[in-house]
């Protein structure tokens, strides 16, 4: 039970880290457009295989803080910070974007599609402090456990989750470029306000 909620909390924090129209999403929807889901299938289970090692160093640096009982306020504090500074991103983000995000050449190989979905992965170092975060917040609520096979559900339950989001992109690409400038901002406002009331709620059980 434990291990399917590790899995499920991993699911859900993957799909929705992936939201915001980015580098990645947009890629996999050019690539879908352009030549055709397959192709962008590829793309995004590159992308995707990227992301079990992000999450791997989230969940490593969140262990080190957790090494011990004495760390948890630290832990706590940790993940106030985080948040805030998460919170901090997506507001610039959503205030200063003024145009769809640049999207590169795609290549029409497997072999290369594959490759520059981890390329483009690699280069995307926002998921680590992302899931440093949350795995701290889960961690600090004892909802979270570092040990195998629990820690490991979570890392495949965020790449199952990136996935899901690369291939809804490429799926439903005409619905989200309908407006994906007012989209990119309408979600970055929420995740930010998300971020936001979590690192005050963590606050208030710190302090209160």
């Amino acid at each position: 039970m434990v291990g399917l909620l590790h899995l499920f909390f991993g699911l859900v924090i993957g799909f929705v880290g992936v939201i915001p129209p980015g580098l990645l999403n947009l890629t996999a929807a050019k690539i879908s457009v352009k030549q055709n889901r397959k192709a962008a299938v590829i793309f995004a289970l590159g992308a995707s295989f990227v992301v079990v090692g992000q999450v791997y160093i989230g969940v490593f640096f969140s262990k080190l803080l957790n090494a011990n009982p004495e760390t948890l306020l630290l832990l706590e504090q940790f993940a106030v910070i985080a948040f805030v500074g998460l919170s901090i991103f997506f507001f610039i983000r959503a205030a200063l974007d003024s145009g769809t995000p640049v999207v590169k050449q795609i290549n029409r190989s497997a072999t290369k599609l594959f490759a520059q979905g981890i390329i483009l992965s690699v280069l995307n170092i926002f998921p680590i402090p992302f899931y440093i975060g949350f795995s701290s917040f889960l961690a600090g609520k004892g909802l979270f456990v570092f040990t195998y096979p629990t820690a490991h559900l979570f890392i495949i339950g965020a790449s199952c989750g990136t996935f899901l989001m690369l291939l809804a992109y490429i799926k439903y690409v005409k619905k989200f470029a309908f407006d994906s400038n007012t989209f990119a901002r309408k979600v970055n406002y929420i995740l930010g306000g998300l971020t936001l009331l979590i690192a005050i709620f963590t606050i208030f059980r710190i302090y209160g």
